[in-house]
């Protein structure tokens, strides 16, 4: 015993003297003009030193990505009901997707919230057949329905072995046919707080300073209908009337299917289904916020504080997406690079771009951190957005082919990759935007995007005195923290006004 303490004990002894001329040598050392020391908290060492070539010295082969052809997927029934049908035989499984018109900027004068609550009879609680509730059915699947809502968007799946795909398609198209409305939740509900993820981490449209955002700066809307609200049976099947005909509703069937056999299965299912007539009316966002005060706080017990940056932006040009999102891309770079990579105050700072029909929505970063980290995440955060609004900031090269990759070989080709993936792409962008020309045309926007074209979007709709900040969190222990190499307070932030 003696000797493993001994042997301990010189191990140690060589660590302790290590951290400790580390720590005189970074006490010692001299910051940068804002004070800040210019080396990464806690290194030990020089920053590596390699001979590594450039990416861009690299060849590789040209990408043969081809997307699927949607044109010669798309099947249309009798009753106006569309599909896209992508068969591969080499998938064990086959996802079926159904979207819809359905969001909040459907919804018409006394029906807000209706959206929400729809979507929750459709998937949870309505039964499909009086004789087989809707669980008995999926569990004889083993699967379940998967939800995922947006502003203008519902998109309901449903993913099976390939031998299950006839009842998985009968299951789906017999949930959009035959909502129940005669359940107890109907005569119960009310619309809750919006988020579902108050303050466990910084991903999802429940995460709840988004929310909160949305309700200070434009409210509902863009923000979810206030929490207490009750849905009327009136407003729900004047919805579910409007958005739910097959006329309306468009299909992805990917996977292991045989496509004529698929065709003739939605022509028998989609019988009788009424197609509606009654136009749909698409609530506008400007881009007007009512806001004065550049910081909002919310109290909640939590270990930590979270945080929503942001501004409502109306409707934003076709001819400006490409470069909005070459930008966006830049940005969450910058932001993570600056947070986390730099100061070690967050896991992650992500930039969001709104997913709807006219790019209208808000703008925001996500973030959080311990509670000293709190104050500083927002006040580089801050400084990120307006150096990327300035004119003089520069944007490199490297940047803008980084962010291209990113978008298109990325995002884009995810998106696309796959029977699977790309049946249920082409059917949320056919309900989104009524044609699939600007997703099939994305790569060759993307790459035409010049550094000029960045900094004009930049300066058009970026710029940290018209950000607004929430935080949510322990907001008493986040005003007294104080961050051992960036203390700054949260107080003072608090203090800073909008343009």
């Amino acid at each position: 015993m003696k000797m493993e303490r001994e042997k301990i004990y010189r191990a140690l002894v060589p660590m302790a003297a290590l951290t400790l001329a580390t720590a005189l040598s970074l006490a010692g050392c001299g910051g940068g003009s804002n004070g800040e020391e210019e080396i990464l908290p806690g290194r030990s060492r020089p920053l590596l030193e390699h001979d590594w070539p450039h990416p861009r010295d690299f060849e590789f082969a040209p990408s043969t990505f081809t997307p699927p052809d949607a044109a010669g997927a798309l099947v249309n029934t009798t009753t106006g009901l569309r599909a896209y049908i992508i068969p591969d035989a080499s998938d064990p499984l086959v996802r079926i997707t159904a979207a819809a018109p359905l969001g909040r900027l459907y919804e018409q004068s006394g029906e807000a919230g209706a959206s929400r609550l729809l979507t929750e009879l459709l998937t949870r609680h309505g039964p499909a057949d009086p004789n087989r509730p809707l669980s008995l059915r999926l569990e004889s699947l083993g699967t379940a329905l998967q939800m995922e809502e947006d502003l203008d968007v519902t998109r309901i799946s449903v993913e099976v072995l390939a031998e299950d795909w006839q009842e998985g398609l009968a299951v789906l198209i017999d949930v959009l046919r035959r909502p129940d409305f005669e359940n107890s939740v109907l005569r119960h509900y009310r619309t809750g707080p919006g988020y579902s993820t108050p303050t466990s981490s910084a991903s999802g449209s429940g995460f709840q300073p988004k929310v909160e955002l949305e309700r200070i700066l434009a409210g509902y809307p863009l923000a979810p209908a206030d929490p207490g609200l009750s849905v009327t049976g009136q407003a729900l099947r004047a919805l579910a009337g409007r958005t739910l005909g097959p006329n309306r509703v468009v299909l992805g069937v990917g996977g292991n299917v045989p496509r004529a056999e698929v065709e003739a299965a939605l022509n028998k299912l989609s019988e009788g289904w009424d197609s509606t007539e009654e136009p749909l009316r698409v609530a506008e966002l400007t881009g007007e916020a009512r806001v004065e005060n550049k910081l909002h706080t919310i109290d909640v017990p939590s270990l930590e504080g979270w945080i929503a940056t942001g501004r409502p932006v109306g409707p934003v040009p076709e001819s400006e997406r490409a470069a909005v999102a070459v930008m966006a891309h830049i940005l969450g770079t910058r932001l993570n690079i600056a947070v986390r990579e730099i100061r070690g105050l967050a896991n992650r700072a992500v930039f969001v771009l709104p997913d709807t029909a006219s790019g209208a929505g808000l703008w925001h970063v996500k973030t959080g951190g311990r509670t000293e980290a709190v104050a500083p995440l927002v006040k580089f955060c801050w400084e990120e957005i307006e150096k990327m609004h300035q004119p003089s900031d520069p944007i490199t090269e490297d940047e803008i082919e980084q962010a291209k990759g990113a978008l298109v070989s990325g995002s884009w080709q995810a998106a696309l990759d796959g029977a699977r993936q790309a049946s249920a792409t082409y059917a949320v962008e056919t309900v989104r935007r009524g044609a699939l020309d600007a997703l099939l045309q994305w790569p060759e926007a993307v790459r035409a995007v010049t550094v000029q074209q960045v900094k004009e979007v930049a300066q058009k709709y970026l710029s940290a005195e018209e950000m607004v900040t929430v935080v949510v969190g322990p907001i008493d222990k986040i005003r007294e923290a104080r961050h051992p190499r960036w203390p700054v307070d949260l107080s003072a932030l608090e203090s800073t006004p909008t343009s």
